[in-house]
């Protein structure tokens, strides 16, 4: 299965706001793992700008829990290096190429979730959070695929 084939699943199979929350929260706790990881295949300013990226992720895997919480919804599983394994399989061992093409199918998998979320999502406050990761995720995409351009 694709990377955006699995996280589409996931975000499918959600019935409720918490449901769609908890999808969108393993996705963004995977995108810190995955940008920690493939910072270490890359190097320079591209390693640099992966990092900064891992952060931004766990920022926003915050802001998700967050909302969680607020509808009062515990997590009691949180995103590891088994899932990202699952989905990106090799990833840190990946040639700059396919790090670069790895993380960006992800923010695009995130990317088309966010578009679900905001379809579905009834909670106000959630729907401002996942706007404010949505744009984000666009940020990073785009930063990715210039990257790819820029030395292929």
């Amino acid at each position: 299965m694709s990377v955006r084939a699995d996280v589409a699943a996931s975000f499918a199979a959600a019935r409720s706001d918490a449901g769609l929350l908890q999808a969108a929260l393993r996705v963004e706790e995977i995108g810190a793992l995955a940008y920690a990881a493939g910072a270490m295949a890359l190097r320079g300013e591209e390693r640099a700008m992966a990092q900064r990226f891992a952060d931004h992720e766990h920022q926003h895997a915050a802001a998700l829990e967050t909302m969680l919480q607020a509808l009062t919804v515990p997590v009691r599983r949180h995103a590891g290096p088994a899932d990202l394994d699952a989905l990106l399989p090799g990833l840190a061992d990946g040639s700059r190429a396919e790090v670069l093409r790895g993380l960006a199918e992800l923010e695009q998998a995130a990317m088309d979730g966010h578009e679900l979320l905001a379809r579905r999502l009834t909670a106000l406050d959630a729907l401002r959070t996942v706007a404010m990761v949505t744009g984000g995720a666009a940020q990073h995409l785009v930063a990715l695929r210039n990257a790819e351009e820029i030395n292929t």
